[in-house]
């Protein structure tokens, strides 16, 4: 398995809501992971052994996460092992301002730039 490493300031908790679920953050992390994970899938069936983590960097709050992909350079392009995912991220929307620490202005993965909201990088 080839493993990548994903750093946002994207609410993308894992939180699993059941047909019943009420709590609309709760609904709108789950679907930003989804859209998160949808967008990774255009291009391999991914797996991962834990679901991502919040952590606080500088009282910011950043959340972690892993993913493997069966086959080597999956997102290869002009020698960059994450530039075919870092275009396809780019500009998926998401559901802004949830638990997230650092105010989001636009509603969209942003891959690069002084707005950049998430970082992948091949671990």
């Amino acid at each position: 398995m080839f493993r990548y490493a994903v750093k946002t300031l994207v609410d993308i908790t894992r939180t699993n809501p059941d047909r019943e679920e009420k709590d609309t953050v709760r609904l709108a992390q789950q679907s930003n992971f989804n859209s998160l994970v949808q967008g990774i899938g255009m291009r391999s069936n991914i797996e991962w052994d834990q679901d991502p983590v919040r952590k606080e960097q500088d009282d910011t709050a950043i959340w972690h996460w892993e993913f493997a992909v069966e086959r080597p350079d999956t997102f290869t392009k002009a020698g960059n092992p994450v530039a075919l995912l870092i275009e396809d991220i780019h500009g998926i929307p998401i559901i802004k301002n949830l638990t997230n620490t650092d105010p989001l202005d636009k509603p969209v993965f942003i891959t690069s730039g002084a707005e950049q909201n998430i970082w992948i990088e091949k671990s």
